[in-house]
């Protein structure tokens, strides 16, 4: 009961207490267009990355200059910018306990609303203990990368769905783009861990890109569609579309660019490890067995836990240990 009831408080807080129904709002014309726009066209081209070359150069030397041991925050310009000028920044907090061409390459994303995040540094710092460097990425809407007067991730996932999907396009195209620069500077693996949202990002992530190494994803909200219209969670969100009389049915198409399950894995199923929490609402277990088998071969456990639990990332370094570091192992040729 203590891990539901801290669920529900924290739950409560978001909906009640840190959205406001101002930034609900949305033009239907708008929602309209992109739905017209993306009915029919493929998955892969909605996530594609154009015209990037102008920010390789200076983010390849940033990273290039980058010691080790080290724990520092790079910038760099979005190679898919928005509406909100604060947002077109990656920021990136590198963990480098060994220079990037001798160790496997993580980067961390990390859950919708994180309160802080101290806790990916500490679980960096473990990282690199064990050989590893580490990246933590400030997702969309995020930390530094929130609008003046915004909540941490307020603007992340609301009933705009328009900026929700262009959100996450542009987190799927930021950690594609840092995998393909951190491989050209000679990483040997590159893998993604995320949590929560950012297991939702990974999740797509690894479905357009073959040139991930392995993924640990804890919690991943899977059943998207479901999660906009029935959870409680997202009630604001619901009553905005409701009060537009937007049904259901005209939209679903459009979950399709946002669930991961939809589509086939571009690396080796062996190399995903899925973890969850037997009393999480968002990525329940039923939810989560359904990815596991639409991804043959790749690894599923449930603890018992909530949704809200630093428990459960004990669990996933050790099952990082066990699982997937040998699979990283013989990725990078080692």
């Amino acid at each position: 009961m203590k891990i539901r009831l801290a669920d529900r408080l924290a739950f409560w807080a978001i909906g009640n207490l840190l959205s406001r129904a101002e930034n609900h709002r949305f033009d239907p014309a708008d929602l309209e267009r992109f739905a017209s726009e993306w009915g029919e066209r493929p998955v892969a081209e909605f996530y594609s990355v154009r015209d990037v070359p102008r920010a390789n150069g200076d983010a390849l030397k940033q990273i290039s200059e980058l010691s080790h041991p080290v724990c520092t925050q790079l910038r760099f310009p979005s190679p898919a910018p928005c509406s909100h000028e604060v947002n077109n920044h990656i920021w990136v907090e590198f963990h480098l306990g060994h220079p990037i061409d001798k160790a496997p390459m993580f980067f961390i994303q990390h859950g919708w609303r994180s309160v802080s995040i101290r806790g990916y540094h500490r679980m960096c710092k473990e990282l690199n203990k064990l050989g590893v460097n580490a990246g933590i990425l400030h997702l969309p809407y995020h930390y530094s990368r929130k609008p003046k007067g915004a909540f941490n991730g307020e603007l992340a996932i609301t009933s705009d769905i328009v900026r929700s999907a262009h959100a996450m396009r542009q987190a799927v195209q930021e950690v594609c783009w840092l995998r393909n620069l951190v491989k050209e500077l000679g990483a040997p693996s590159v893998g993604l861990w995320g949590t929560s949202y950012g297991a939702w990002i990974s999740a797509m992530a690894i479905t357009l890109d073959a040139g991930f190494d392995g993924a640990l994803l804890l919690e991943p909200p899977v059943e998207i569609e479901e999660l906009f219209w029935e959870v409680p969670l997202f009630s604001n969100l619901q009553k905005e579309l409701n009060r537009h009389r937007i049904p259901r049915e005209r939209i679903a198409h459009l979950f399709d660019l946002v669930t991961p399950y939809h589509h086939p894995l571009k690396i080796e199923a062996s190399r995903v490890l899925i973890l969850g929490s037997e009393h999480d609402p968002i990525g329940h277990p039923e939810s989560l067995r359904k990815l596991n088998k639409a991804w043959p071969g790749s690894f599923l456990e449930i603890f018992p836990y909530g949704h809200i639990s630093y428990k459960l990332h004990t669990s996933a370094v050790e099952k990082f240990l066990s699982v997937l570091a040998p699979q990283m192992g013989r990725a990078a040729g080692c």
